[in-house]
């Protein structure tokens, strides 16, 4: 049975930032055990508090991830991640690698990986339109922890991750969320520009899908 602090993160990470009132409704624990998990975990700085001021009332305290709670909640991506990095470096032709700069290799290495995802997941999109594939691409990625939104703005999808599943690794290089953009593109079928990331300060990651015979950009 998954640990009520596991349930907490899992939580806070669908839903950006919650109230302890809510956060109980939602788990079925008691407000004053639930409040307990949260002092605890703030304290640890896996949680960022802050007040909101109610119409009437005393403020409420609303709780979200900081940083080191959402590479908590990411050691599931993480150790896809990992699992994934060696057939995809096994992969790589000697000739590729040799000589070359420790970025230039990283960059195949994720570039390799996207590929390899990419094939994976190919059997389940499968829609004869953009639109389709798009929903496909969504629900296939999100357990994957790269997707989990989309906008239709009429002229394009613009298509939304509200937390980095591997802050650490996107921090240390960029070739990290080439990838996953990479991944969206090749399972689209169409091109993908990455117009926002949670590493560069944004409040999400965000790429933009231009519609079938639309011209110009989206971002």
């Amino acid at each position: 049975m998954e640990r009520t602090r596991d349930q907490l993160i899992r939580f806070l990470r669908e839903r950006d930032s919650c109230s302890a009132p809510e956060l109980a409704d939602a788990i079925g624990v008691g407000q004053g055990a639930i409040r307990r998990h949260l002092d605890i975990m703030a304290a640890e700085g896996l949680l960022h508090t802050r007040l909101e001021r109610q119409p009437r009332g005393r403020p409420v305290t609303r709780y979200s991830l900081s940083e080191a709670g959402e590479e908590r909640s990411a050691a599931a991506s993480y150790s896809r991640l990992l699992d994934r990095l060696y057939p995809a470096l096994a992969q790589l032709s000697p000739e590729a690698v040799a000589g070359q700069p420790g970025e230039k290799v990283i960059e195949r290495l994720f570039d390799r990986l996207a590929e390899d995802m990419a094939s994976e997941y190919a059997p389940r999109v499968r829609g004869a339109d953009l639109g389709t594939r798009v929903e496909q691409v969504i629900a296939v990625l999100s357990d994957e922890g790269i997707l989990d939104g989309m906008t239709d703005e009429g002229s394009s999808y613009r298509l939304s991750n509200s937390c980095c599943p591997y802050r650490s690794a996107a921090k240390g290089t960029r070739a990290a969320c080439a990838a996953d953009r990479r991944t969206i593109e090749l399972l689209v079928g169409a091109p993908v520009s990455q117009v926002m990331t949670i590493v560069d300060g944004g409040e999400c990651c965000e790429y933009v899908v231009v519609k079938e015979g639309m011209g110009g950009s989206s971002g």
